[in-house]
């Protein structure tokens, strides 16, 4: 134990444990202070209480923070702590099983951030548990915000996926329907926008066989057209193409959307 801790021990006797004394000597050591005598009554008893901590269920992040460390440096001999709270992690070798003391001379730290390669932290970074804790929870709020970012992006994605498959379907039966009149009245014309069964085949790269089961499947119906020797089935291009552009899994036709 530092002497600077100690006198803070001193100065609070029997309810020490009601306060964070570590961040209260890390906060004096900033100030440059050695010893509670060196601080004004008023200004140490106002620092006592921004750190109390007799309430165990309202613990400070840091108070928490420091405590998941010392649990995680718990290990056989040699073996690495390993922190981590959502996609950050913090590995540190060399940590006291029996001092939390910080800070640590012979420990290394290595901070990562997932999808990312771990980064060695500076003595400056880990001179205490204040700092530590302030390097650490950096790069955790901006993981978190990271994440926030990209769930309402993927979702707005989503939503405009979502969309469009609405309007490329009211777009295919507007398709069909307008296909249907225009044959009523000019079959001819209605017979361009029309594919034969091998056509058909060949676009969705299918064995000609299996082209009638497939559009059974999609609901397209097929216009029957008198071919070279006997009546053929014929099937709506525009409406091909437009189920042929929604399907998903091997083989699907991502250019046709």
């Amino acid at each position: 134990m530092s002497d600077l801790t100690d006198s803070i021990d001193r100065a609070l006797g029997d309810q020490a444990e009601d306060f964070d004394t570590e961040a209260i000597a890390d906060s004096l050591r900033r100030q440059g202070v050695e010893s509670v005598d060196d601080v004004p009554a008023e200004e140490f008893w106002a620092l006592v209480e921004e750190h109390a901590q007799s309430d165990l269920e309202e613990v400070s992040d840091l108070e928490r923070f420091k405590r998941e460390v010392t649990e995680a440096a718990q290990t056989p001999a040699a073996a690495p702590a390993l922190w981590k709270r959502g996609g950050v992690t913090l590995e540190i070798t060399g940590f006291s099983r029996v001092n939390s003391q910080m800070p640590q001379p012979l420990a290394t730290y290595r901070l990562s951030v997932a999808g990312g390669k771990p980064v060695r932290l500076t003595t400056e970074e880990t001179s205490s548990w204040t700092r530590l804790w302030e390097t650490v929870e950096a790069r955790l709020d901006a993981w978190t915000a990271d994440v926030r970012w990209r769930r309402e992006e993927y979702e707005q994605a989503r939503a405009a996926k979502e969309r469009a498959e609405k309007a490329l379907a009211k777009a295919a039966a507007l398709a069909e329907r307008t296909r249907r009149a225009l044959a009523e009245i000019a079959p001819e014309e209605a017979r361009s926008e029309l594919m034969s069964r091998d056509e058909v085949a060949e676009y969705l790269g299918i064995a000609p066989g299996s082209v009638r089961k497939q559009m059974s499947s999609w609901g397209i119906t097929s216009t029957p057209v008198r071919g070279p020797k006997r009546m053929e089935a014929r099937y709506p291009a525009a409406e091909v193409q437009a189920r042929a552009a929604r399907r998903r899994g091997q083989g699907h036709r991502s250019d046709l959307d």
